[in-house]
Formats: C-alpha cells, sequence, structure tokens
C-alpha cells in the first residue's frame, strides 16, 4: 500500500511540473532577436543629415555617395564618403541592415588605385616621394582598379572621361533616376527524389528586371570640371555642364551653363539651344541644382579647376 501511494505521488508530480507541450502558434509569435541582422539597421545615425546620391549601378549593386564630401589633395587623390546596396526591389527600409557603410573611398586618379575603409582601415603605407611607381601593394590600403568593373566606372565617373573626337575631360555631376532594377529573388524551393534519396538542385533563375515604359536617366556632366568666376566681388560663377542619356551609345541631349551667385544662394540654368533661362530656390541638397551649386561654391581642394575672366 506504501509502495502504490508513492508511486501515485510521482506520477502527479511528473503531470505538473513535467515538459509541458508547446503549442506550435505560441512558439510561431514568440519574438527572437538576431544579433547579426537589424531592421531597421542600427547605424541610421551615420545617415542622417548627410545628402546621397546615385553614382553607379553594376549588375547586383548600386552605389551612392555624398557630393558634398568629395575633396581632392594635392597629390591628385580624390576623397568621398559612400554606400552600397543590392540592387534589387524590395520592401525594405531606405537605410537597412543590407547597406554597407557608409564609408571613406579613396582614388588616385593618376595611379588608378583605389582605398576604402571597407577593405583597410589601418597601416596604411603612405607614398613615399620621388621614387617613382611605388604605390604600396595590396594588404597596405591601396587596390589596383581593375577594368571592366563598378569600381573602374565609377573611377571614371569621379575622375573624368575623355571622348575621342574631343578635347575636353568630363566629371560627373548628377543622374536624375537610376536604372530599372531587378525583383528581389525568391529563395529556392528544395526537391527531394525520394527514389534517388538525394537533394536536387533547384535550377538557376536569372534575376527578372523590371519592365518599364520610362525614359532612360539623363545624367549631367561638368565639362573639363571648371568653375569660371564671372564677377569676383558679387562671387558669381559658371558651370559648362553636358547632359547625356544613360542608353547605348549615351546619346547627347542639351549642353548648358550653370551660373552660381555663391552670395545670394540663388542660381540660373541656361541650355545652349533655346537659351531660355530658368531659376528658382535651391530646393532639397540632393538637387540637381544644388548639386552643381555646391560644385561651383563649396570648397573641394584642388578638384575644381578655377578660371577668370577677369575684369570685374
Amino acid at each position: 500500500m506504501k509502495k502504490l501511494l508513492i508511486l501515485l505521488i510521482v506520477l502527479l508530480v511528473g503531470c505538473t511540473v513535467g515538459p509541458q507541450r508547446q503549442d506550435y502558434q505560441t512558439a510561431m509569435n514568440e519574438e527572437v532577436e538576431s544579433p547579426f541582422f537589424y531592421i531597421p539597421a542600427l547605424n541610421q545615425k551615420d545617415f542622417a543629415d548627410r545628402s546621397w546620391i546615385l553614382l553607379a549601378e553594376s549588375k547586383s549593386k548600386v552605389w551612392f555617395y555624398d557630393p558634398y564630401t568629395l575633396n581632392e589633395d594635392e597629390e591628385g587623390v580624390v576623397t568621398f564618403d559612400a554606400f552600397f546596396s543590392p540592387r534589387e526591389k524590395n520592401t525594405l527600409a531606405p537605410y537597412n541592415a543590407t547597406i554597407v557603410g557608409p564609408y571613406r573611398q579613396k582614388m588616385d586618379c593618376f595611379g588608378n588605385y583605389q582605398w576604402s575603409e571597407t577593405l583597410y582601415t589601418q597601416n596604411i603605407v603612405s607614398k613615399a616621394p620621388l621614387v617613382g611607381d611605388t604605390k604600396p601593394v595590396n594588404g597596405s590600403g591601396w587596390v589596383k582598379i581593375a577594368p571592366r568593373t563598378a569600381m573602374a566606372y565609377m573611377r571614371s565617373r569621379v575622375c573624368g572621361r575623355k571622348f575621342i573626337d574631343d578635347q575636353n575631360i568630363n566629371y560627373f555631376l548628377y543622374q536624375e533616376s537610376p536604372l530599372p532594377a531587378p525583383v528581389a529573388k525568391k529563395a529556392p524551393v528544395e526537391v527531394f527524389d525520394e527514389k534517388l534519396n538525394k537533394q536536387i538542385a533547384p535550377p538557376k533563375e536569372d534575376a527578372v528586371v523590371e519592365s518599364t515604359d520610362a525614359k532612360p536617366p539623363v545624367f549631367y556632366e561638368v565639362i573639363n570640371n571648371e568653375v569660371t568666376i564671372v564677377d569676383i566681388k558679387k562671387d558669381i560663377r559658371q558651370l559648362r555642364l553636358s547632359s547625356y542619356l544613360l542608353n547605348k551609345d549615351f546619346p547627347k541631349q542639351v549642353d548648358y551653363v550653370f551660373t552660381a551667385n555663391c552670395q545670394s544662394n540663388s542660381y540660373s540654368i541656361t541650355p545652349q539651344i533655346s537659351g531660355e533661362k530658368s531659376s528658382s530656390a535651391l530646393g532639397a541638397k540632393d538637387s540637381l541644382a544644388a548639386v552643381a551649386f555646391n560644385r561651383a561654391c563649396g570648397d573641394h581642394g584642388v578638384y575644381m579647376k578655377l578660371s577668370s575672366k577677369g575684369g570685374r
């Protein structure tokens, strides 16, 4: 009788304090935090109060940079802040955990080398004077820019591109809209063949580019990266701009003269075809007018070539 009583007590205790069956929906509703991936990203404050405009696009990535950080030193090294993200349509927040950056980027336009905080941040080897072409080797910060790469395309935009039949060198200023982006890929469906008793690899699917009937993006360049001081007293300056379609063979659109009054924060832009001048307030800092105004009136080191019409 005593043994039977002990057995009943053990059974009762086991049923009440033992492992409980957890409802499936209750388990799915539990919050799970990952230390590696946060939406929104934790470094959103790094993007605050900054101006980011489109710089370049590759097959899988898109690069933005802050044109107000663009600077060139006496040795021809161009510095700017940038970030890149996947080039696909998704429903994520603008600054999310898939973004890399922002980071400091440097380009040696003369030597065709680049340095990035995403590659190396310590033990940077300085350039030795009077030793010829003795760039630091890979592993010390500077990396040679390979041809036909996204970085080579970015270099041509930042460091300027030259046409075969023209003496001018054009420097990227602004792109008004991005190219059509691929739709985000869905996770592949796993298939298991019971007869062969093995996993079958799903067929590789190409990214589907969003179809659009919109016109190709237009991008603007500063001819020779030259700013002309028209009036020294009033600090009125001019840029010569060219616009092209981001399409096959880059068909040219219109040339413009952008006039900036650096004292009054006003501007005017005049197409060279019709000659009809248009002007208004500068607007947002990531607009074409504001970026062009900063290129004309801002301090970018030796990046901009100053010239003067003299006289006034």
